[in-house]
């Protein structure tokens, strides 16, 4: 279900239809993207009950601060702060350092080099063992205390995580995760990180033509990539079907084949949950 005005787009995934589902929500977690908010709720036994997106209009600025407090004080899934079990962020300013090289002292100046980073951001840093490396993703402090104020005791991680820290099993695995107006893309061959890269799109041409680049920058057959999609919104769902154009064997995160258009959100709901539970 979506309910789309000028300024804010609204969609809803219930798993049934069920007047008490929302009664027996007991775990939930939350992802912020540039100017959207994904909720999902799950039942005490880690069963997917219920997805909420919102999103407002790009003639606003990203990362509007009222648009996430108005979100975290009206959203009903969010109206029980200890059934929040995780929250994720999502930024394109982000850096992974071998352990080795790493200093926290000098994260915001190595950041800086590479992109602008305003001087209230703060890094946040997550460790990735299988990699013996630090990722490292600048947000901005005022919504960083939002979060904190609200979900004092959730897990607090990128949305890259559950890219980087899942081991993986297939040679030449592009994952992806789809926002209406990001992608986060990571590449493995088996369990080695060969590349990663949160970048903007407008169109699903947009992806390919950076997939093909990256294909083509490191000799690689882009015949052969095992490519998986996850995504935020059931509206996303077009942008993974029209990648199909360019690659025709793409599944969900899930490794399962998408037949519908809530599957590419689901998958990442279920992906999310095994993070930080």
């Amino acid at each position: 279900m979506a309910t789309i005005n000028t300024n804010i787009n609204e969609q809803v995934y219930n798993v049934r239809e069920d007047p008490s589902l929302s009664s027996r929500v007991a775990l939930v977690f939350c992802v912020l993207v540039q100017r959207g908010l994904f909720i999902a709720g799950f039942s005490i036994t880690k069963e997917l009950l219920t997805i909420h997106y919102t999103e407002y209009a790009a003639t606003k600025p990203v990362w509007d601060l009222d648009f996430f407090e108005q979100s975290f004080a009206n959203e009903p899934l969010l109206s029980v702060r200890e059934k929040v079990k995780g929250v994720f962020i999502s930024s394109s300013k982000n850096l992974i350092v071998p352990d080795e090289l790493y200093a926290e002292s000098h994260a915001k100046d190595w950041l800086s080099k590479l992109f602008f980073v305003e001087q209230r951001d703060i890094i946040i840093t997550t460790l990735l063992a299988n990699d013996k490396a630090m990722y490292l993703s600048a947000i901005p402090l005022n919504i960083s205390e939002l979060i904190k104020i609200n979900f004092r005791k959730a897990t607090f991680l990128p949305l890259s995580a559950y890219q980087l820290t899942t081991p993986q099993v297939q040679s030449l695995h592009l994952q992806c995760c789809i926002s209406s107006e990001q992608v986060i893309a990571t590449l493995h061959n088996y369990s080695q990180l060969l590349w990663h890269k949160v970048f903007d799109h407008a169109c699903a041409e947009d992806i390919a033509y950076a997939i093909r680049q990256l294909c083509s920058e490191n000799y690689i057959d882009a015949a052969k990539l095992n490519i998986s999609c996850n995504a935020l919104a059931g509206t996303d769902y077009d942008i993974v079907n029209d990648l199909t154009q360019y690659f025709a064997n793409i599944k969900a995160g899930n490794g399962l084949t998408i037949h519908a258009r809530w599957e590419p959100a689901i998958s990442l709901a279920n992906q999310l949950l095994s993070c930080v539970l």
